[in-house]
């Protein structure tokens, strides 16, 4: 069965079981565009009646929480993700919303709240630390608070395409959708008591059907199946912009967002590439410094375990960002925490191995210099400094209705993080043989990965995916 999930004023509303004779005799469905609606398939696993029980929970505020209900982060009308037109509107609507209680929409030890970063799609996340880390300051000191946690901004992913994209959160901290609406009801909707297994249940089920396109469905059941999901092609005309950008998608793009479900490095070359040797006191060798300022590893490992499927380099960009060294094409919107982090040899904390970033103008593993992190990203799971700044590879499918881009919020739109892939990202990775051989198509003066023709058929097909 199928299930199409829509919103109302009151947040999801299940608004139709759709006919089994929408799949095909084999229980597959045709690709094809992608429709403007998420869209939801109830497997034989699921039962429907936990489903719908499971939307109605996700829309509603459960009892003993603070208001908040999933619903109010994840907005359906937004394909579940949380904008900042929405906040603003909502905001000039009725200030005192739930979604607006500063444990995590603004500082909570903030006298005034402005809630420039909810307003920017940002919200508060407490993530504990491994065991065998500590947070310093800038000269060396530690600062762990003493429950033993560290707070990022980080931007809403959306709860389409879940039930073949675990584990989940950005780094991958919450191993499945149980575990994470459960922290999610504790952090954020300040829940007062232990949700049941049954609530948890009902909620992952209804997740479990909420899909971008029917060519979504396609690729969930096929992994339910235990199949590889055959490579994107949405059959656009030959000749089309969208054809040239999907064939420029499946070159390029597809080597990091790769198989049917975009979420898995598939190139072994370029998965290595990401993750270079670090020296004992946490700089890499480099080969070459690139116009754009960042460095090729002169060694990378090829042995990391099969988690390290993450995407490098988006928290540092943002520390460009926080100190304005591109504003042309990286303006400064709100201010992120500064952070350095300790690296022991284990969960006694007693010998260091070094302190990441390694202080200017040394190079780490952000492969630029770098005078802070904003966004440690899995390593403060792990403990693991090869996952420094590394997240969970995101699955593209229906991204043009999840603006706004990246773990920090910080591209409005698809063009600008098409800019930001063909200045800062594309001519680092040299698996891809995507050197910066454009001039450059704005003020901020780097040479380009992609032409302004590329970059026009590449999002013409985005629209699509």
């Amino acid at each position: 069965m199928k299930l199409r999930t829509g919103a109302s004023a009151s947040g999801v509303l299940v608004c139709a079981i759709l006919a089994a004779a929408c799949s095909s005799a084999d229980g597959s469905v045709s690709d094809g565009p992608a429709s403007d609606g998420p869209v939801g398939e109830a497997t034989s696993a699921l039962d429907v009646v936990d489903v719908v029980e499971g939307a109605f929970e996700f829309a509603k505020a459960l009892p003993g929480t603070n208001g908040r209900s999933c619903a109010t982060c994840h907005v359906p009308e937004d394909h579940f993700t949380l904008t900042p037109a929405h906040v603003a509107a909502l905001y000039a609507k009725n200030p005192k919303d739930p979604l607006f209680n500063p444990i995590d929409a603004d500082d909570p030890t903030a006298a005034v709240p402005t809630y420039e970063h909810l307003m920017a799609g940002l919200v508060r996340v407490n993530v504990p630390l491994a065991a065998n880390l500590d947070v310093v300051d800038a000269n060396g000191n530690v600062v762990t608070n003493a429950a033993r946690t560290i707070a990022f901004w980080r931007s809403v992913p959306t709860i389409e395409n879940t039930s073949y994209t675990g584990p989940y959160q950005d780094d991958s901290r919450a191993a499945t959708l149980q575990i994470q609406a459960d922290g999610a009801l504790h952090a954020h909707s300040q829940i007062t008591y232990e949700p049941s297994e049954q609530l948890l249940d009902q909620i992952s089920d209804f997740e479990s059907t909420v899909y971008s396109d029917l060519a979504a469905v396609e690729v969930a059941a096929t992994v339910a199946q235990g199949r590889t999901p055959p490579p994107v092609d949405l059959h656009f005309p030959p000749g089309s912009d969208e054809a040239a950008g999907q064939v420029l998608f499946q070159n390029i793009c597809a080597q990091c967002h790769g198989t049917g479900t975009t979420q898995i490095i598939v190139n072994e070359a370029v998965h290595d590439s990401l993750f270079a040797v670090i020296n004992s006191n946490g700089t890499i060798n480099i080969t070459e410094t690139l116009p754009n300022g960042v460095s090729i590893p002169a060694q990378v490992h090829h042995d990391l375990p099969d988690h390290h499927d993450v995407n490098i380099g988006i928290s540092g960009i943002q520390g460009l960002r926080q100190l304005e060294i591109l504003p042309a094409l990286l303006p400064k919107t709100v201010d992120f925490p500064q952070y350095w982090i300790r690296f022991y040899t284990d969960a006694t904390r007693t010998q260091t191995i070094y302190d990441l970033p390694p202080p200017p103008p040394a190079i780490g593993q952000s492969t630029a210099p770098e005078a802070f992190s904003v966004d440690p990203g899995r390593a403060i799971i792990t403990g693991d400094p090869n996952d420094w700044e590394g997240f969970k590879v995101p699955q593209l499918r229906g991204i043009a209705h999840t603006a706004p881009y990246f773990r920090d919020a910080s591209a409005p739109d698809l063009p600008t993080v098409l800019e930001i892939y063909s200045t800062l990202i594309l001519p680092e990775i040299v698996p891809l043989n995507t050197p910066a051989i454009y001039p450059p198509a704005n003020p901020y003066g780097l040479p380009e990965s992609l032409s302004t023709t590329q970059k026009a058929q590449l999002l013409a097909f985005l629209q699509y995916l």
